[in-house]
């Protein structure tokens, strides 16, 4: 009996060496920062990603100096990559399981995973999506279960789905290889988690559900980051916001509007771009309507007169026409508010 304990021990403790060996080579070891993996040409398309978790300490090879991009990621492994991409592990003693630092954080936490006991299979199997959802729901303070997990992250932009963006497309019961976790970590910290919190006990209402995200198109967002370059540092603009939507920019104060720009309407070929104006008597306004002109291509002569000429034309509530190159804009007071401009635009 005695020699078997003692061979039991023997193999335990060399189990213990084995894992400790592996979390090295897993999180800690491997090629140095810029060594290339034998299986990560650059053709790949994870390639980048992969080279930035290196970068950052994330992950690294294996002692053989290989990646293994497409062997499919186990929980623990996950985990691991997951915290470390945001801090440090704690040191657990004594150490039972090589990701014991990392299921640290996750009970700690109250993060939902399987593998709670040092033991349990459920650490050292695939993890699949669903389940990498429901641990990044819980580290973004939310306790969302299920198909909830994976609305939130696609609400939330935090993952855009498998084939689509949708709970259908994000691949619930599929496994991720150990290239797409890296890069579901990346999109993570890049769509703006920037610290690991702790789930909630109870369940989040599902009426707490954020909204679904809109996607600004290019086009506008490079308006909206225009204006706000050229109104920063200004006194004048001081708690003004832009804002940006899917089909135009506004600028506001508290409730009230500064300017607002609709792009044309896609149906209708040659269509007119719309320039509000809600504060005419405001110069500085009328001047960043104008600047908003020229950030969307139209070369006015002399802003400073034509400026005073907007107003002007607000203030007698008459209606001109003036070209600008190859553009035609026609400036249209309103009828009985004096402090309202409508700036069509026409090439």
């Amino acid at each position: 009996m005695r020699a078997f304990n003692k061979i039991t021990t023997v193999l335990m403790a060399a189990t213990l060496i084995f894992f400790a060996v592996f979390n090295a080579s897993f999180a800690a070891g491997g090629p140095a920062d810029g060594v290339k993996f034998p299986d990560v040409p650059k053709n790949h398309w994870a390639y980048s990603t992969i080279q930035w978790a290196v970068d950052n300490d994330v992950i690294n090879g294996y002692p053989d100096g290989t990646f293994r991009p497409s062997q499919h990621v186990t929980e623990a492994e996950f985990l691991v990559m997951f915290i470390r991409a945001f801090e440090q592990l704690p040191n657990v003693t004594p150490m039972k399981h090589w990701a014991d630092p990392a299921y640290k954080v996750a009970i700690d936490k109250n993060w939902p995973v399987r593998g709670v006991a040092f033991d349990s299979p459920a650490r050292n199997t695939a993890v699949t999506r669903g389940t990498v959802a429901e641990i990044i729901a819980g580290a973004s303070g939310v306790n969302f279960l299920g198909k909830d997990a994976i609305q939130y992250l696609l609400n939330t932009e935090l993952s855009k789905g498998k084939t689509s963006a949708t709970v259908e497309g994000y691949g619930e019961d599929d496994f991720l290889t150990r290239a797409e976790a890296v890069q579901f970590i990346k999109n993570v910290k890049d769509k703006g988690l920037s610290e690991l919190k702790e789930r909630p006990d109870l369940p989040t209402p599902k009426e707490e559900m954020p909204p679904a995200q809109k996607t600004i198109p290019q086009e506008i967002q490079k308006v909206a980051t225009a204006l706000e370059q050229y109104m920063e540092g200004k006194p004048a603009y001081e708690g003004y916001k832009v804002l940006a939507s899917d089909n135009g920019v506004s600028v506001t104060k508290g409730t009230r509007t500064g300017i607002g720009y609709e792009i044309p309407d896609p149906r209708w070929p040659g269509g007119t771009t719309n320039i509000n104006v809600w504060e005419a008597s405001n110069s500085h306004i009328v001047n960043l309507a104008i600047e908003l002109m020229i950030i969307l291509g139209v070369p006015v002569d002399d802003a400073d007169k034509f400026s005073v000429e907007i107003q002007q034309q607000a203030i007698l509530g008459a209606t001109s026409k003036v070209e600008f190159g190859n553009y035609k804009v026609t400036v249209r007071p309103h009828s009985t508010n004096v402090d309202i401009l409508y700036i069509e635009i026409k090439k």
